[in-house]
């Protein structure tokens, strides 16, 4: 019989802040729905936000009492590289604040360091615990296609009688309705979706880490259901982009192996194009709305940028002081908030880092997930703010974090291996 001590119960603490931030994150819209977001909101005074705020301060406090716990192999390099991000996260703060305030450059910090948050804390959890985690995962994105399925039986019509939100919750992009799931608003549920069959397909790509857990199995055949009922093809594009990268790019495949997942490749692709033709989701005038916005964007903007929280999402907080800025690709994003120079950098980083897990494959199988999740965040990032969409930014750091320890022999966490 198992014994449960207090270390046991310390031990597992993470883990369950984890789990509270992840549900948090993918199913607001199931917590709006069971009064669980009400009550919260009432305990907090009427401040309905309560519980978003309590998995934005879970995430940052584990990682700050982890790095202090479990941090001590840390090697320098990675304190470096924390030490740049503080850096230039102060930076770009101070411009921020003095072009739109203290407030909406908190949202906008906050949006932008949320998925480091995920990977520091991800990556010093037992390999154990991120095992559970992406489990927790799979479970959360069933959930939200049942619901899915379960909104598209009802009609839109019905939903927005029982207080969905309509322009959110509810919405029609070229005539066709495109269910939330849990989320918030389809485009939540695709990302969130397409980060799930992202990380899955890369592990069934890479040699020796072929999933073998019923509920991943489940997850992933509920994360197709999602990504056809949501119409998302930001989330379509990182699944198609992320196992094409992964087949193209992997040197360590022979030449049967890398037939089959070109054929396997060639049928994802034709499945979502073919799946979203039967839905009637095939139009293209939202892609070129959003081409025609980028072209205009970059125009007059200063060369360090106008701060962190200058455009998309924060802008469109209810404590923003500037009108909501609709961007819909992440480079441009950056663009506007760090300054052209740093977009640039950025998307030279992405070609580099490409280049180097390239060669990395050849020997190390766990370039696979990692070019696959890359890739895909890239292409996905070309069509929407991906940074800023939560539960798929933390479920893609679950299979980082997981693909990582595939090389190495049972650690603890990441670091201890490291730093050896």
């Amino acid at each position: 019989m198992t014994v449960t001590t207090p270390s046991t119960l310390r031990d597992r603490v993470p883990t369950i802040l984890m789990a509270f931030a992840l549900v948090v994150y993918a199913a607001p819209l199931g917590l709006w729905m069971l009064g669980i977001e009400h009550l919260a909101g009432l305990a907090a005074g009427g401040r309905d936000f309560v519980l978003s705020l309590a998995a934005v301060a879970a995430v940052y406090g584990l990682a700050v009492w982890l790095t202090l716990r479990r941090g001590g192999h840390l090697p320098m390099r990675w304190v470096a590289v924390a030490g740049g991000v503080a850096a230039a996260a102060a930076v770009w703060g101070v411009i921020g604040l003095v072009d739109h305030g203290l407030v909406q450059t908190l949202v906008g910090l906050r949006l932008t360091l949320l998925p480091l948050a995920f990977l520091a804390v991800i990556a010093l959890l037992p390999a154990t615990e991120v095992h559970r985690l992406i489990t927790v995962v799979a479970w959360l994105v069933v959930a939200n296609a049942v619901a899915a399925v379960g909104e598209l039986i009802v009609g839109p019509a019905r939903l927005v009688r029982w207080g969905f939100e309509e322009d959110r919750a509810i919405r029609y992009i070229d005539g066709t309705f495109r269910a939330p799931g849990l989320t918030e608003f389809n485009a939540e549920l695709g990302m969130f979706a397409g980060a799930y069959l992202l990380g899955y397909l890369a592990l069934w790509l890479t040699a020796g880490a072929r999933p073998r857990e019923r509920a991943w199995h489940a997850g992933a055949v509920a994360a197709a259901v999602c990504l056809a009922l949501s119409t998302s093809r930001s989330g379509a594009a990182l699944v198609v982009a992320g196992v094409a990268g992964a087949v193209l790019l992997d040197r360590g495949r022979g030449k049967a192996r890398r037939r089959l997942s070109l054929v396997l490749a060639g049928v994802l692709v034709v499945a979502v194009a073919g799946g979203f033709v039967v839905l009637g989701a095939a139009g293209s005038s939202s892609v070129f709305e959003r081409f025609d916005v980028w072209t205009d964007r970059l125009r007059g903007v200063p060369v360090i940028g106008s701060g962190i929280g200058s455009a998309g999402a924060a802008t469109y907080s209810r404590v923003a002081d500037t009108p909501p800025l609709f961007v819909d690709n992440y480079f441009i994003s950056v663009g506007l908030q760090f300054g052209p120079v740093v977009m640039a950098a950025l998307i030279a980083s992405v070609g580099f880092a490409l280049v180097v897990l390239t060669r990395r494959s050849a020997t190390k199988p766990s370039s696979v997930p990692l070019i696959a999740v890359l890739t895909g965040l890239a292409c996905a990032s070309l069509f929407i703010e991906s940074w800023e969409y939560a539960a798929a930014m933390a479920t893609l750091a679950l299979f980082v974090g997981h693909a990582l320890r595939l090389d190495q022999r049972r650690p603890r966490n990441l670091w201890q291996e490291a730093g050896r």
